[in-house]
């Protein structure tokens, strides 16, 4: 028995105490629109992470494969839901050179879900699924990197303050007056290989390093204005002042006293970063500086139908299928949507003065 006052209450029916992860926990649970987007996301990840090879096995061919009789004698792609010859990867530079060809004796068939993508006759969903996973790595990888430069130089100006505080201040400034895609267009027009090349021993695909490495160093001031703003509203409480007067480091204090509380709006900013990193990825690939085929990513997806300003190929009608522009639309919709969202959500969940 537990006494309150005058009364005594059973110790079952006193609340516990609860931390500051479980009180958000139950606020983001209340948000049924965050928590379907956030299922969303789980389903989004999964289809493009280990859904994308475990579909490429199913239907027995990759995202790079021609299948030139998916291609009408007119040069238009398959629609969705085509059966056609799995015919092997041609020896030859003509990609229509068997287009008119009888298949082989004895050739297998494959499923096209939604179709060709182009008049190679690739499959156009496999290539979304793939182009996913090369989209997502880039605009995380690039939160990563935006976070983590944010972080370290908010936290040194917040602390710090004076000189420190008013130098990184000036750079953060600059930095936001930066023309982003400008640079990217440049960067991905001129330096066609060298960094362009590396691939982490193939964890990435070719071009995605250099678009973290370059969104990530121009998309970092949120974060450290963010990081900045907390940390200075922090430095002069009393469990500051505590582990200063007995000897703390001011690393370790930024470490462990004042960065955990600055973690819950990282996290709710990381999401929406990583929003904003798919539409940066996108929009340079269309402009034909970012991701080059034949590796898929969304932008190149879109790109690849309606052309580009380094590439200006025309619009064709009797080429191409609407499709091919509308499902890569849709799953950039979707999924930046659902990042937004989400990203609302946990923004409010972690601070319990904003109103959904």
């Amino acid at each position: 028995m537990v006494s309150e006052g005058f009364v005594d209450v059973p110790r079952a029916q006193v609340p516990r105490a609860q931390g500051q992860w479980a009180l958000a926990w139950r606020r983001l649970k209340r948000d049924r629109v965050a928590v379907a987007c956030g299922i969303f996301l789980l389903i989004d990840l999964l289809a493009v992470g280990p859904g994308a090879p475990l579909y490429g096995k199913l239907v027995g061919h990759g995202p790079n494969d021609f299948f030139p009789y998916a291609v009408s004698v007119g040069l238009r792609p398959a629609g969705p839901l085509t059966v056609t010859w799995a015919t092997p990867r041609l020896a030859t530079d003509d990609p229509f050179a068997l287009t008119h060809a009888p298949p082989p004796q004895g050739t297998p068939k494959t499923l096209l879900l939604l179709g060709a993508d182009s008049q190679l006759g690739r499959d156009e969903f496999l290539r979304i699924l793939y182009g996913g996973r090369v989209s997502l790595e880039i605009a995380v990888g690039a939160a990563l990197v935006a976070i983590l430069i944010g972080t370290t130089f908010g936290a040194i100006a917040g602390y710090f303050g004076g000189w420190p505080d008013a130098v990184i201040s000036r750079f953060t400034d600059l930095v936001m007056a930066f023309p982003l895609l400008l640079f990217l267009v440049m960067i991905g027009s001129v330096f066609t290989h060298g960094i362009v090349d590396w691939t982490l021993g193939g964890a990435l695909n070719q071009g995605a390093l250099q678009l973290i490495l370059i969104i990530g160093a121009f998309t970092w001031f949120y974060p450290a204005r963010i990081v900045r703003t907390h940390i200075q509203s922090l430095r002069h409480r009393e469990f500051v002042e505590a582990a200063q007067m007995v000897g703390a480091r001011d690393a370790r204090i930024m470490r462990t006293h004042l960065l955990p509380h600055v973690l819950p709006p990282l996290l709710a900013y990381g999401t929406l970063l990583v929003a904003t990193n798919i539409m940066i990825e996108v929009g340079v690939t269309f402009l034909g500086a970012g991701i080059k085929l034949p590796t898929a990513s969304w932008g190149s997806l879109l790109a690849q139908t309606w052309g580009s300003i380094l590439n200006p190929n025309p619009f064709n009608p009797a080429t191409t299928q609407p499709w091919l522009t509308i499902c890569p639309s849709i799953a950039i919709f979707l999924t930046v949507f659902a990042l937004n969202q989400f990203g609302e959500g946990l923004r409010e969940a972690t601070d319990p003065r904003a109103v959904r």
